[in-house]
């Protein structure tokens, strides 16, 4: 194998990387839209509690997680493209 079909083939993993990762970033902002008016109703408009917090840990700092790639991974090609 070349050295060129060695780069072709790595610049292709990175970019099905890529791609997943947007794809799952796209599904994480389309679940907390979709669920959100039930997640006020069931979790938002209790009391406070360690289960509450659990959940809020749960959710959002996996979601936040999420985006920052998503967000960190635009930014790379968006430099990449000037």
């Amino acid at each position: 194998m070349s050295a060129l079909e060695a780069l072709i083939i790595a610049l292709s993993g990175r970019q099905a990387a890529n791609y997943i990762i947007m794809a799952s970033g796209a599904v994480v902002i389309y679940d907390q839209i979709l669920n959100f008016s039930q997640e006020v109703d069931l979790v938002w408009n209790r009391r406070w509690s360690i289960v509450t917090l659990l959940y809020f840990v749960a959710r959002y700092c996996g979601s936040a997680a999420q985006l920052g790639f998503v967000a960190a991974l635009v930014r790379i090609n968006w430099t990449s493209m000037e």
